[in-house]
């Protein structure tokens, strides 16, 4: 397959996973807005998110954080070598193996949950655990449905077949949503946590046997532990399982040392963490997922300089897009939060703690999608180890960090730190993976990424000068005063940095409006006439 065609496919897969991805993320917005909404931000909060605490670890230590990373390579390996029949055979021993380890490792979460959130969360008072305990328990049984719909995921997306997958979390945030809307007023908090598994159930396990039933998938169960490609596949999961990821030991280290601060603490950085994600899984994900399947292939049929080349153009696309996005929400962290929270239960003061949260989370959002796209690209050559070991190494550094921000900065030093921390792990696995698959066009990478920096830092500044001089002279703390003020001060920013792009000649900016400028005619000239 030619160098065009690959592109040609990953851009349209890419296409159907930002549009799923986005709603996705309106909706998980649109969760948090619900729990402020109903709930507020104080203890009880706090107690609802670190109860996802237990939950979210067992499935990482099962799945490996996401499993279908680990899954398509394999099933892609016999697919390309015409071996399909096998191909589903391991896929029903992987099946089937996920069943038979998650129904006691469930049951000993369910019977020992008190004891393990003594543990990781520490800093709740009794009756703060004993409501943690009791959400813990409540929300466990919905990770059974993840964990098996995660494989039906894998196996669409080995298949290019990314919409229905996509529409697992669309599911999800509709049952956390309803959940706090209908049972909330009457069972407070709980309704969320009941709301969940109900998302759970219907979004990664009917959606999903549905849409693996649809590609044809065949399942009989199967013990055959010691195929070669069962084998292959616990190959590559153990490491990962057995790390410490940064990204997934990130959420846990947030809420670890945010249960020793003030309530809410732990509330404000999952509000201020859900808004840099919006735009960060819509580009970053979609890239990440996107692009995975092509890649495994690509390393699978030995085509090493077109891996290279559709790496790159990943890298560069989400450089482009991300640098900038997180440039604006620095400079308007403070009206982007008054205008998702103000028409809720959180105080002046919540508001505030959030946007200083949402401004420190957005110092590493490049980082975040990069590290995604990067890690996807070590698994697609079959290297599991290198991204956990240097998983492992950075988060073990970073628990003084970690511990000494947040002694000193609260719950700013906490998103600092996390930051800080994505930050470093990026820049490693991105050398690393160049050395790698021997990547003649890093340096090259590097460059593009030091011009879009220095062009974002100077616009930042401007903008965030602008928005101060509004700031000063309109009411922008409710919801249209602060729309106002993100719009205008977006237009400003956008037009500074396409500017000074154009001063800096940076000829890949020119290649993307090249592409993007005929597309756009091509689709509205019709309308036109």
């Amino acid at each position: 397959m030619s160098s065009e065609n690959n592109n040609r496919q990953i851009v349209k897969s890419i296409g159907i996973l930002m549009g799923a991805l986005l709603l996705s993320r309106l909706l998980g917005f649109v969760r948090e807005w619900t729990v402020a909404h109903q709930m507020g931000s104080n203890a009880t909060t706090d107690a609802y998110y670190a109860a996802f605490m237990l939950p979210d670890f067992l499935t990482y230590m099962v799945a490996g954080g996401s499993l279908e990373i680990f899954f398509i390579p394999v099933f892609s390996k016999y697919i390309a070598e015409k071996k399909e029949e096998e191909a589903w055979h391991i896929f029903s021993t992987v099946l089937t193996f996920m069943i038979v380890l998650l129904v006691p490792l469930l049951t000993i979460a369910e019977y020992f949950a008190p004891q393990i959130v003594r543990i990781i969360a520490p800093g709740f008072n009794p009756a703060g655990q004993a409501e943690v305990v009791f959400l813990t328990r409540l929300m466990l049984p919905g990770q059974f449905f993840f964990c098996l719909g995660v494989v039906m995921i894998a196996v669409q997306n080995a298949r290019a077949r990314f919409l229905i997958p996509a529409l697992a979390g669309v599911l999800y945030n509709l049952g956390i949503i309803l959940g706090g809307w209908l049972l909330s007023p009457r069972i407070g908090i709980t309704g969320f946590a009941i709301g969940l598994v109900v998302g759970l159930f219907f979004g990664y396990f009917v959606l999903q046997f549905s849409g693996a039933w649809r590609i044809g998938a065949r399942f009989r169960p199967s013990f055959d532990f010691g195929h070669p490609g069962f084998r292959l596949f616990i190959k590559l999961a153990i490491p990962v399982m057995l790390a410490l990821s940064t990204v997934a030991m990130d959420e846990w280290l947030l809420r670890y040392f945010a249960s020793f601060l003030a309530a809410a603490s732990i509330t404000w950085l999952v509000f201020a963490k859900v808004l840099m994600r919006v735009p960060l899984a819509v580009v970053g994900q979609a890239v990440g997922t996107g692009s995975y399947p092509y890649l495994a292939k690509m390393h699978a049929e030995g085509q090493f300089s077109e891996f290279n080349r559709t790496l790159n153009h990943g890298t560069r696309g989400l450089i482009l897009l991300l640098v900038p996005i997180s440039t604006l929400a620095i400079a308007l962290h403070e009206p982007v939060v008054y205008f998702v929270f103000s028409h809720t239960k959180m105080n002046a003061s919540d508001i505030q703690a959030t946007a200083g949260c949402l401004m420190f989370f957005c110092i590493g959002m490049f980082a975040w999608g990069l590290q995604n796209l990067l890690s996807r690209g070590f698994y697609a050559i079959q290297d599991t180890y290198t991204p956990a070991i240097v998983g492992t190494g950075m988060t073990i550094l970073s628990l003084p960090l970690y511990w000494l921000l947040s002694r000193y900065w609260q719950h700013d030093g906490l998103a600092s730190a996390s930051s800080i921390c994505v930050i470093a792990y990026t820049i490693v696995i991105f050398f690393l993976l160049a050395r790698r698959t021997k990547n003649a066009d890093a340096s090259g990478v590097i460059r593009f990424f030091a011009k879009v920096v220095s062009v974002c830092v100077v616009a930042g500044w401007a903008c965030q000068r602008w928005a101060q001089w509004l700031q000063a002279r309109m009411a922008w703390q409710n919801s249209i005063g602060a729309l106002e003020l993100i719009v205008a001060g977006s237009v400003f920013g956008l037009f500074l940095m396409v500017l000074f792009a154009k001063v800096l000649h940076i000829e890949e900016f020119d290649g993307y409006c090249r592409k993007f400028l005929p597309w756009f005619r091509e689709r509205t000239q019709p309308s036109l006439g």
